[in-house]
């Protein structure tokens, strides 16, 4: 398979934004979900998530729980 230039920047640009500011790392998440939310069906995304959640370390682990429990008390606490 050839891999791709995104394929093969995906962790070096990630790395960078993780280093940037909040703003940038919100746009990176916003696309990101954005891009699975409109080429995944609705049920093909729990599948995508579990096979993407097997290939993450233990720092994204850390992070997107953090992330998760933001997002809770964002929910439970709007703007």
């Amino acid at each position: 398979m050839i891999e791709s230039t995104v394929e093969k920047m995906a962790n070096p640009i990630g790395f960078e934004i993780g280093a940037s500011d909040d703003t940038t790392q919100a746009a990176l998440l916003n696309g990101f979900c954005d891009g699975m939310a409109r080429s995944i069906q609705d049920r093909e995304l729990d599948k995508q998530i579990c096979f993407m959640v097997d290939s993450l370390n233990s720092n994204s682990f850390k992070v997107i729980k953090e992330i998760a429990g933001y997002i809770e008390l964002a929910e439970k606490n709007p703007k």
